[in-house]
C-alpha cells in the first residue's frame, strides 16, 4: 500500500501547478517601503505548503500561499503560518494588508482579519481571508500575527492575480460533468468511493444533479483514502454532516479524485472537466446551475453551512 500510495501522490503532483509562493526580492522591498514598522520573515520556499512547508531560515514567522490560484474579483485568500520549528500556527489574532505592486512601487488597496479554518486535525488548517481584486498581475500581502503573550510578527508574500480561475469560479455554469455513479459499478461504492465505509453520497452525477434545476447542489472532490494534503476525509466528513441535515433540500455529490481509485491510478474524467489543481474542492451551485461558492482545501462547517443555507 505504502508504494501505491506514493506513485498516486506523485501522479498527483505532476498534475498540480506549482503554487506561486512568492516573488522577487524587489516586490518584497517594495513592501517593506511601505510597512516598515514590524520586522517581516525571509523569503519561503515550499512550492506546496500543504505537503510540507519549511520555514524560511528559521525565521519566527513564515507565511505560505494556500491559494493555487487567485483571480479577479471574489476570492477566499488561504495561507498557512508556520514557526521557526516549522511548525503551524493555529492561533492568535491575524491581520493582513493587501497590496497591488507597479513596477517599483506598491499600493495599498484592502485589509482584513483572517480566520483560521480547520477540520477534525486541530494542527492543519488555513488562515482565510475573503478578499475582492479589482485588476490582475503581481500583488503582495503582508501577516501581521498578534500571538497571545507576546509581540506582533509579520511576514510577507507576493502572488499573481489571473484573470480568471481554471477552476470554475463565482458565478461560472458548473460544468455539466456525467461523474460516476454506483449505477456505474454494479451498485458497489466501492469502486468509486475511497471512504471507509463508502459513503452515500453517489446516486446522482454532476450532470443529472444540475439538469433537474429543483434543487441546489453540493459537490465535493476528496479522495480519502490517497489525499496529498489528509484533508479529504476530514473535510468529506463535514460534507455528510451537511447532508445529515441538508439532504432534502439540496443534493449532495462525492467525486473522487481518481477514476476507480483502487484499480487504477488515473485522474477522474471529471476533475479534469472542473480543471481542478489541488485537493480537496467543495463547491456549491445554485438552482440556476452556477457556482454560488467555492472552497479549496480546509473548509469546516462553519463556514461552508452558511454558503449552503444562502441557496437552499
Amino acid at each position: 500500500m505504502v508504494d501505491h500510495v506514493s506513485a498516486l501522490r506523485t501522479l498527483h503532483l505532476t498534475r498540480r501547478r506549482a503554487l506561486p509562493v512568492l516573488g522577487g526580492l524587489v516586490s518584497i522591498a517594495l513592501l517593506q517601503a511601505c510597512q516598515g514598522s514590524a520586522t517581516p520573515a525571509p523569503t519561503p520556499t515550499a512550492p506546496n505548503p500543504l505537503i510540507k512547508p519549511k520555514a524560511a531560515n528559521g525565521a519566527p514567522l513564515t507565511s505560505v500561499l494556500a491559494s493555487s490560484e487567485l483571480a479577479l474579483g471574489r476570492n477566499r485568500f488561504a495561507m498557512g503560518l508556520i514557526d521557526a520549528a516549522n511548525q503551524p500556527i493555529t492561533d492568535g489574532q491575524v491581520h493582513v494588508e493587501f497590496f497591488k505592486i507597479n513596477g517599483q512601487t506598491a499600493e495599498k488597496r484592502s485589509e482584513a482579519d483572517a480566520v483560521f479554518r480547520t477540520l477534525e486535525l486541530k494542527n492543519k488548517g488555513l488562515w482565510v481571508v475573503p478578499i475582492n481584486f479589482d485588476t490582475v498581475g503581481p500583488w503582495g500581502a503582508q501577516a501581521t500575527l498578534t500571538p497571545p503573550g507576546a509581540s506582533p510578527l509579520a511576514a510577507r508574500l507576493n502572488f499573481q492575480v489571473r484573470d480568471r480561475f481554471s477552476a470554475p469560479g463565482y458565478g461560472d455554469p458548473a460544468p455539466r460533468s456525467a461523474s460516476l455513479t454506483r449505477r456505474d459499478v454494479g451498485g458497489d461504492a466501492s469502486h468509486v468511493c475511497t471512504n471507509q465505509p463508502p459513503c452515500s453520497l453517489h446516486d446522482l452525477s454532476i450532470a443529472e444533479a444540475v439538469q433537474s434545476a429543483q434543487k441546489p447542489l453540493l459537490v465535493v472532490f476528496a479522495t480519502p483514502a490517497f489525499c496529498t494534503s489528509a484533508l479529504c476525509g476530514p473535510e468529506l466528513g463535514t460534507v455528510l454532516k451537511l447532508h445529515d441535515t441538508y439532504g432534502g433540500r439540496a443534493n449532495f455529490i462525492h467525486v473522487e479524485i481518481y477514476q476507480y481509485p483502487f484499480e487504477q491510478q488515473k485522474i477522474a474524467a471529471t476533475v479534469d472537466e472542473w480543471h481542478l489543481p489541488s485537493e480537496p474542492w467543495v463547491f456549491i451551485v445554485d438552482r440556476d446551475g452556477n457556482v454560488s461558492d467555492r472552497f479549496e482545501g480546509s473548509a469546516p462547517l462553519e463556514e461552508i453551512e452558511p454558503a449552503l443555507s444562502a441557496v437552499v
